[in-house]
């Protein structure tokens, strides 16, 4: 209409819409109050009743809650229009998740790291990576102080006489490759990530009607979904680290498939230890967790595998001469 793409909005209002939660955009108070009776009288019509409880009106400078963020703007000198818009985890979002990991804690009174680490790792990942398209350092922080404070509080009840500088010795140190931080807990071989870590990368929006289902827009959304993964892949993985990463464009060589679709990813060593494979960027690789277990109870010493994991990546001449090691060492086919 007037020369203008079917979907332009020409109304004061904007709906935004996620299963049963829904805000409505206005630019006046009148307006919003208006949108408000609209809407309750037609959900009356579906026999349906707007919730009192949840539905208020209310200033962007107040906020408001919405998906577990926060949405306000506030004063800066910074805009000309003396105002920026921040989303941000909410309150509640945090508190929720606090009570989740304080319940979690409760059951593993007396447990081991290696108990305790698999259960909270994947309640905070989750949490972040979910927060993670948003303003959520600060946040990040205050999560990472809390769960802190619960290792504290379980190293105190586990050992009771013993002093915190034990407990520190026994159970945190530098275990984190390419990270400085020496306060970190578990062990070289099984740590817990801090919140912290996630990295904020700003969420791409969708090209407006590209939708998943058109056959023709299919190579869009797999670079979509492809770039996606990339980033959540990055910003799991450890300062001075992501190189290695890099180097395998964010793919698990064992399986092929992109390191961001997965929760756990592990650095492996091609070349294991105990054979005298060292710590060192030409012998290590990230793969799934999954893979992982696969690579170990099939043989990490396979010679096979290892020259599959070699190949997986992109060979720089140290990595080329190792492969060539393991080539050698293969069976050769016998002649038929």
């Amino acid at each position: 209409r007037n020369g203008k793409p079917s979907w332009y909005n020409t109304s004061n209002r904007t709906l935004v819409r996620f299963a049963d939660d829904f805000v409505i955009l206005t630019e006046t108070k009148e307006d919003a109050a208006n949108a408000k009776e609209i809407t309750r009288r037609w959900l009356t019509k579906k026999g349906l009743t707007l919730s009192e409880e949840k539905t208020r009106i209310t200033h962007l400078t107040e906020g408001f809650d919405f998906l577990g963020w926060n949405f306000r703007k506030y004063k800066t000198t910074t805009k000309r229009t003396g105002f920026i818009t921040f989303i941000k985890p909410s309150d509640k979002s945090l508190r929720d998740i606090k009570k989740k990991i304080k319940i979690e804690m409760a059951k593993l009174k007396g447990a081991s790291p290696e108990s305790i680490i698999p259960k909270l790792q994947p309640i905070i990942r989750g949490w972040t990576n979910y927060h993670s398209g948003v303003v959520a350092k600060e946040t990040f922080s205050k999560l990472q102080q809390y769960v802190n404070w619960k290792l504290v509080r379980w190293g105190k009840r586990k050992y009771g006489q013993k002093s915190w500088e034990w407990i520190k010795k026994k159970h945190y140190g530098k275990f984190c490759p390419g990270r400085e931080d020496q306060y970190v807990f578990g062990s070289k071989d099984l740590y817990l990530e801090k919140a912290q870590w996630t990295k904020i990368t700003r969420h791409t929006l969708v090209t407006h009607n590209f939708s998943p289902d058109n056959p023709n827009l299919k190579e869009y959304w797999e670079k979509r979904e492809k770039a996606q993964a990339y980033k959540t892949a990055e910003g799991r993985l450890p300062k001075g680290k992501n190189k290695i990463a890099l180097r395998q464009k964010y793919v698990c060589p064992y399986c092929g498939q992109t390191l961001g679709n997965y929760n756990q990813v592990h650095l492996h060593h091609i070349i294991p230890r105990s054979e005298g494979g060292q710590d060192k960027y030409n012998n290590l690789v990230y793969v799934h967790e999954d893979c992982h277990k696969t690579i170990h109870a099939l043989g990490a010493s396979n010679p096979q595998i290892q020259d599959k994991l070699f190949r997986g990546i992109k060979s720089s001449p140290k990595t080329r001469n190792k492969s060539q090691k393991v080539q050698n060492r293969m069976p050769k086919e016998k002649a038929r």
